[in-house]
Parts: C-alpha cells; sequence; structure tokens
C-alpha cells in the first residue's frame, strides 16, 4: 500500500550546494543496513536502520526519534528542530510505493513530527553516490578545520 509522500525530495547537486553555503545546519540520516553505512557512508551521517523491536516502539511512541538519534550517532549530536534533515537509504528511489509499516516510512514519519525540514535524497545512482561522497567529505573536513 503506498502512502503520502512524506518531506520534500532532495538531489544531490543540492545537497552538496546546501553543506557548501554553510548558512544551516544538516543533519544526515543514513537508514541503510549497517553492514551498508559501514561500507560506505558521507561523514557525518548518523546510521538508524533498527530492529523490528525499535521500529514497534518507534511506532508505538514508546522511545521518541530524538532518543533514537542521540543513541545512534557515534558523538553527542546538537539537535534542533529547526535545524534541515536530510535521510538516504536504499529505497529513496520508490519512495511512494513502500507500505506505511517499512521501516523507512516509519522513520520518516516520526522525523517530520520532530524537525520543520525534513528532505529525501533521491536519484543518486552509483556514479553520483561515489561524487556525492567525495564532495561531502571534502566539505566536512574544511569545516573541521576551519569552524
Amino acid at each position: 500500500m503506498a502512502h503520502e509522500m512524506i518531506g520534500t525530495q532532495i538531489v544531490t547537486e543540492r545537497l552538496v550546494a546546501l553543506l557548501e553555503s554553510g548558512t544551516e545546519k544538516v543533519l544526515l540520516i543514513d537508514s541503510r543496513p549497517f553492514v551498508e553505512y559501514n561500507t560506505s557512508h558521507i561523514l557525518e551521517a548518523i546510521n538508524i536502520n533498527c530492529s523490528k523491536l525499535m521500529k514497534r516502539r518507534l511506532q508505538q511512541d514508546k522511545v521518541l526519534i530524538t532518543e533514537l538519534i542521540q543513541h545512534s550517532a557515534k558523538h553527542k549530536v546538537d539537535i534542533d528542530c529547526s535545524q534541515k534533515v536530510v535521510v538516504y537509504g536504499q529505497s529513496s528511489q520508490d519512495v511512494g510505493f513502500l507500505s506505511s509499516d517499512c521501516f523507512l516510512t516509519v522513520l520518516l514519519s516520526k522525523l517530520e513530527k520532530s524537525f520543520n525540514s525534513l528532505h529525501l535524497l533521491v536519484g543518486a545512482d552509483a556514479a553520483e553516490w561515489d561524487w556525492l561522497r567525495v564532495k561531502c567529505q571534502q566539505y566536512l573536513s574544511k569545516a573541521r578545520l576551519y569552524p
């Protein structure tokens, strides 16, 4: 069963421009399985791909999405509801066809309730993914050197 689109779509070039502008805080969330995240991910992205139990707890509001973000991050994350959130994952292309019970659908729904600006990265094929990772890593490396 398809669901209504949550958030807005963002393409790779726009995400890179957003990061390079440095005018807004961006929270990157990688919703792919941990093995894929561990193999290749955007620097500073937080991997949130949880178990069936955690998905159920999210659906039942027994855990807040902000708690899950903090728990999943490798370091303390400053969470601000006005910051932009960009989610990327395996199903980004066909999100309109995901079931309402799919983890990505649940994740997007919870993020939309907690953040003012939610975006789903779309259209990144393998070549664009490599380009995006390199561009983001270059930007984020510079940002660390010159905060």
